[in-house]
């Protein structure tokens, strides 16, 4: 058993190959890149954005295999049982300015540990963004991971250098269990350098400058609008311009989102009263598509009608395991729909999907292998047991796979959406 949040524990190295796996299982794919971007050669501070609560964290622990720690707000600590998980999952408390100035205070002994953390060559993890939000864009940076690399390179900076890097995570969806997930280490930067050159009167002066760099590189690894009060409407004309080539290529279907705000924000500088009407037209066809139950992932697509009628025949052969998994873990996915429902913020679904397959799964299914091979015959227990592994991820891959198919037919039926569709699409085309 450990003592400090940053050394070897057993219990520890056991459980996050299968917390691991549970992760990249709730994607139907995810990829991380730049994987070579990390330094080998000093502390190392990651500053992922943060849009999808625990999946963020989660998703950033699987990259790689080495040991990391995190940290969360302070909020959360508050009960004992709650603060030792915390320190076993190596989390430590951050106070937010929010939280008050006797809390904040409380801080200087969290810098300190994660500063040992460094020193100890173990990568710390902060979300420079202080909360999550599901938007393509970036929250103001707090100033928390700049003082943190300020205080780790006073205290060994002259023995080995202090990187922040910054590190882009882009969803399929917020919302959606078993979407995707692309997860880019970006370029890092080397914060003993940085401050060196700059060659400030005091450490004041090196938050501004750090957190612009650090806002400018982290910007750039994700699909991202400027946050303004345009920044839905812009993405809803993102998508737009996208549909229909939506690659299953993670890397090229963000690099197709970049340039489709690229030529947006472009378009505005050029003829922005222009601009306002086709934003405010992306946005009421977002409203009414919605209303209408069609998903963008039906448009932008020719012959729907033959579409519908492949799809239908998949539906069809799905059918049979789709019953044998709703029977093999029913209680799991009830429970998932129950509390889903539940929650206020919506951007906790994922986590309470994943929660549910980590924590009930490790339950249930051991029970349903028992009673497998308790009532039938070994061949066919061990069948039926293999079968049962992706019944979690099949209920939601194939009540998805129906969401959009319906959406389809209601698209192939609905010439008024069609028709807006085109017409945005020309609109802003003949700005170009």
């Amino acid at each position: 058993m450990r003592n400090k949040i940053y050394e070897s524990d057993v219990r520890y190295d056991i459980l996050k190959p299968f917390v691991d796996w549970c992760t990249r299982r709730s994607y139907k794919k995810i990829k991380v890149t730049g994987l070579e971007n990390l330094p080998k050669d000093g502390a190392v501070l990651l500053a992922p954005n943060h849009c999808n609560t625990l999946m963020d964290a989660l998703v950033v622990l699987q990259a790689t295999d080495d040991a990391k720690v995190f940290g969360a707000r302070a909020d959360m600590f508050k009960r004992p049982f709650i603060a030792k998980i915390m320190h076993f999952v190596r989390i430590l408390p951050m106070v937010r300015q929010r939280d008050g100035l006797r809390n904040v205070l409380k801080n200087h002994e969290t810098f300190e540990i994660i500063v040992e953390t460094l020193e100890n060559g173990v990568p710390f993890i902060m979300f420079p963004e202080g909360r999550h939000r599901p938007a393509h864009s970036l929250l103001p940076l707090g100033k928390g991971i700049i003082r943190t690399a300020v205080a780790a390179n006073e205290k060994f900076g002259k023995e080995r250098p202090v990187y922040i890097v910054p590190v882009g995570i882009e969803y399929g969806d917020y919302f959606r269990y078993r979407s995707t997930c692309l997860v880019t280490m970006g370029k890092p930067i080397n914060a003993t350098e940085f401050i060196a050159d700059l060659n400030v009167e005091n450490e004041a002066q090196l938050y501004e400058p750090l957190r612009k760099e650090l806002v400018q590189r982290m910007s750039e690894l994700i699909t991202y609008i400027p946050d303004d009060e345009n920044l839905a409407s812009k993405w809803s004309l993102t998508k737009i311009l996208t549909a229909g080539f939506r690659s299953c290529d993670l890397v090229k279907r963000k690099g197709n989102n970049r340039q489709a705000i690229a030529e947006i924000e472009d378009a505005i500088q050029r003829n922005p009263q222009k601009m306002q009407e086709i934003l405010a037209d992306a946005a009421a066809f977002d409203r009414n598509r919605r209303k209408a139950g069609i998903s963008f992932k039906s448009l932008g697509h020719e012959k729907l009608g033959l579409k519908c009628l492949g799809k239908a025949l998949l539906a069809i052969l799905g059918l049979p395991y789709f019953i044998f998994s709703t029977a093999a873990c029913l209680p799991m996915w009830a429970l998932a729909l129950f509390l889903r429902g539940k929650i206020r913020d919506k951007a906790f679904g994922n986590t309470v999907s994943f929660g549910i397959k980590l924590g009930l799964g490790a339950i249930w299914y051991p029970i349903v292998f028992a009673l497998a091979f308790a009532f039938a015959p070994w061949q066919y227990a061990l069948v039926g047991s293999l079968l049962a592994i992706p019944t979690y991820n099949y209920i939601y891959d194939y009540t998805e796979f129906l969401r959009v198919f319906v959406s389809d037919c209601r698209l192939a039926c609905n010439k008024g959406i069609r028709k807006s569709f085109d017409s945005i699409k020309a609109s802003f085309r003949n700005l170009k």
